[in-house]
């Protein structure tokens, strides 16, 4: 029996090679794409904790926090926890801060420096050397490895003050992250915050399962936050976008999986015959049924585990990146390790969906009777699908879409499983209906070209597919789902570009802003304050606005992006104003009070008087007057002032005197279509991940109909050697198989398209509405669908070459040679 295995299996394997490798490439891919995300996910939202900690520890319990995280809290409440808290819990101090750089490009750099009691924080000692000098500060691995700190003297800048970094001052820590870590005396000093903390650490020194209670002690500026509330808002912060990914890379595994049944339906009918002779040798059906089904495990393996090295490779690569507002790509870039879940999920679902895949064409081989190596087709009649008649599977195609229309429009903030299962409910009535429309369109197609004269190839190639719909609809389902993939995404893009140019036109009318460029990549502020008083003096500007934006901007305890602006004459100057998806979100609207941290008043409480549509944070935006922000935040520095030029004044005088200012100050003056452009690279940034999804789908489809083909070639190969030997040319068989192909291309991307003008509404009003809470302009791509008639014969001739080969190199001696 192990021979038969061995040989069914592995022999199979060696003889053909390169099908195999089409099938496990098509596995591998849309493994890779779920690996490779998933693991980005996962580093986004470790960065996010990690931020949000300090830097990760196993024996961490808890934290105080000061409800003034711009100034800190008097450190007087250390004592009164220490004198609070079990023996065996340590209490650390910690004051937190941020440093910048100039990196190689001239961009300036934000890192997070934290300030530690480095003699109790026991992570000092890196090696097992004795330690003769404690170094002034300690680097992540990551930070020094971007700081290229082996080879020059870096300089941070650390509360308007410039440290050096030198080979006899730090030391490394082997730890994930990019960050910094001084002795908080010190770091006080620098930043003028004597006495002052902005957490307050408790440590299990025991690291027993058991964990001491922790008594929480009331305090006006301190507040406490357990280890799990914090893992729980980090993973809050990225909850849609990680659930974004994980569906959008699991429709390319779908896609992947439909193409790997397509296969294995090939591969049925190209060893239906190995089967019978199995049975008329005393093999038992069951053990049929078990072979094909250990061959489709061994694929699925095999592909799990290219396709999990493959995405490891592509995430550690940063092809992929998952972008986000809360930490940048350098910070999730700096964490290499790989959550071993993710690598078991990823192998699971290439074999269970191989399983599943393999299971239809699985049970046909245990109903396979040894006269089926004389039978020429088969009796079964393979329109009735699931054992209905045609009228019965329409109805039920028209009830899934309906169903999923239903439940994709379905509102609810924050869930978009409801989407979800509404989506594949139309996924499955489409798939349903192209296994019905293929033999009709065929039908139809036939009926038309008798009463032309047309290629007898075409001919020829539309009856194979009409002989065989389950196999060929797989197929054209395969296509139809990359290219409704590729469109819903395109149009998702397009709406959201929409929308920002949208929100730019509306929210800035200025004609110019002024911005610091180098700081650009870290958000940090960069334009001078006190250029603002300076510009609204010089006649040169009608109007100068100041601009300002906080990415982590924190609200009952969550983080939010605040948006500073001067407020037209109808709003009230000290109150502020809730975008609209935080309304919908977090139910923070019009007329409630929220409390928020400032650094001249902690826990201030403020009414919210009005929401408007805000295109700018997933998470919800807090906007507030800059005068109402100058009373209780000390600023220095704005994101950007924008300035509309007199104009009485010519345009020419405008710029020459802004390049006075930009020159004076180092800083950059960009206009209204500059800055659109600059927030659609942001976007685009977000985005980029979507386009390479696209581009994979395509390949898989491309790799399914490659596939189909040569296993079709294969399948047909007597009946091809006999047409060759009875005079077809090269040319007329390339001409079937480019017809054939030229049709399923055809029709599945036609049915694609009509499958995503359902699908793109249901995605952008819909699940983007719940996930984020905005409505965007619906876009959809119609001048790519225009173009499509020109490219899709193109695409098909491509696809055809690899099976042309094969077909070049059928030897017609051999395949007419019956046993």
């Amino acid at each position: 029996m192990k021979m038969i295995y061995y040989s069914f299996i592995l022999g199979y394997f060696k003889d053909h090679f390169p099908k195999m490798i089409l099938s496990i490439s098509g596995i591998s891919l849309g493994i890779a794409l779920f690996v490779s995300t998933q693991i980005n996910a996962w580093r986004a939202e470790k960065s996010v904790l990690d931020q949000m900690i300090g830097y990760s520890s196993e024996n961490f319990m808890g934290r105080y926090v000061a409800n003034n995280q711009y100034k800190g809290a008097d450190d007087r409440f250390l004592k009164i926890v220490e004198s609070n808290v079990p023996e065996n819990i340590r209490v650390e101090p910690e004051l937190q801060t941020k440093a910048t750089y100039s990196s190689t490009n001239n961009q300036i750099q934000s890192i997070p420096v934290i300030g530690r009691d480095i003699l109790q924080t026991k992570i000092t000692n890196t090696t097992k050397e004795p330690i003769e000098k404690i170094p002034k500060y300690l680097l992540s691995q990551a930070l020094a490895e971007q700081l290229k700190i082996h080879t020059d003297k870096i300089t941070l800048s650390i509360c308007e003050t410039d440290i050096q970094l030198q080979k006899d001052n730090f030391d490394i820590l082997p730890m994930e992250g990019i960050f910094l870590v001084m002795d908080i005396t010190r770091l006080q000093s620098i930043c003028d915050k004597q006495k002052l903390l902005t957490s307050i650490w408790l440590i299990n020194e025991v690291n027993q399962t058991q964990l001491p209670e922790i008594p929480i002690i009331k305090s006006d500026e301190w507040t406490f936050e357990s280890k799990n509330q914090i893992i729980e808002r980090a993973g809050v912060v990225l909850s849609s976008l990680k659930i974004n990914l994980t569906i959008v890379s699991l429709v390319s595994v779908l896609i992947s999986f439909f193409m790997v049944s397509n296969m294995f339906t090939g591969l049925f009918l190209s060893r239906k015959k190995e089967f019978g002779i199995f049975l008329s040798i005393g093999s038992s059906k069951q053990n049929n049924f078990l072979l094909f089904l250990t061959q489709a495990i061994v694929i699925g393996t095999l592909g799990g585990i290219a396709g999990v090295i493959l995405g490891i490779l592509v995430a550690n690569t940063n092809f992929l990146t998952t972008v986000n507002t809360i930490t940048d790509a350098n910070q999730i870039s700096s964490y290499q390790n790989i959550p071993v879940s993710v690598i078991l999920s990823g192998l699971t679902i290439s074999v269970v969906g191989s399983i599943i895949a393999s299971i239809y064409n699985s049970y046909k081989t245990f109903q396979i009777l040894p006269i089926d190596l004389i039978r020429e087709k088969d009796s079964t009649n393979p329109t009735n699908l699931f054992g209905l008649s045609k009228f019965s599977n329409s109805l039920i195609s028209l009830a899934s879409l309906s169903l999923g229309i239903y439940l994709g429009f379905f509102q609810i903030a924050k869930q978009i499983f409801p989407g979800m299962i509404g989506i594949g409910f139309i996924i499955f009535a489409f798939v349903l209906l192209n296994f019905l429309c293929l033999p009709f369109a065929i039908h139809k197609i036939d009926k038309l070209l008798s009463k032309i004269r047309f290629h007898p190839s075409f001919k020829i190639g539309l009856k194979e597919i009409q002989s065989e719909p389950w196999k060929h609809g797989l197929t054209a389902s395969t296509i139809m789902l990359s290219s409704s993939l590729v469109l819903t995404l395109t149009s998702l893009t397009e709406s959201y570009e929409q929308s920002v140019v949208r929100w730019v036109n509306e929210e800035n009318k200025s004609d110019f802003s002024l911005i610091n460029e180098k700081k650009l990549n870290s958000g940090e502020p960069g334009v001078p304050v006190f250029l603002l008083e300076t510009m609204a003096n010089d006649p040169t500007f009608s109007a100068v606005e100041p601009f300002y934006i906080d990415s982590k901007f924190i609200v009952n305890g969550k983080y939010y992006t605040l948006h500073v602006f001067d407020f037209s004459n109808q709003y009230n100057k000290d109150e502020i104003i809730a975008s609209n998806n935080l309304c919908f979100l977090d139910h923070i609207c019009k007329g409630d009070l929220i409390t928020i941290n400032t650094e001249k008043t902690p826990q201030l409480q403020i009414r919210i008087q009005d929401t408007k549509e805000h295109f700018f944070s997933e998470r919800g935006t807090i906007m507030m007057d800059y005068s109402f922000f100058q009373k209780n935040f000390k600023v220095r520095f704005l994101n950007s002032i924008r300035i509309t030029r007199n104009k009485s004044r010519s345009e020419e005088d405008t710029i020459r005197q802004l390049r006075k200012i930009t020159k004076k100050y180092d800083l950059k003056y960009i206009n209204q279509a500059e800055l659109k452009k600059l927030y659609l690279e942001g976007m685009n940034k977000v985005f980029s991940i979507l386009d390479t999804l696209k581009v994979s789908a395509l390949i898989i489809s491309i790799l399914a109909l490659t596939t189909s083909l040569v296993y079709f070639i294969r399948e047909k190969s007597q009946m091809l050697a006999g047409l060759k030997s009875i005079g077809m040319s090269s040319f007329q068989m390339f001409q079937m198989i480019y017809y054939q192909a030229l049709f399923l291309v055809s029709f599945g991307i036609l049915s694609g398209i009509l499958n995503s003008i359902v699908l793109s509404p249901i995605v952008i009003f819909g699940i983007n509405r719940n996930a984020f809470g905005w409505v965007l302009d619906f876009q959809y791509p119609f001048s790519f669908v225009v173009k499509l008639p020109i490219l899709i014969p193109v695409i098909t001739f491509i696809i055809c070459l690899i099976p042309f080969y094969f077909l070049k190199q059928m030897n017609i001696s051999k395949e007419l040679k019956y046993e």
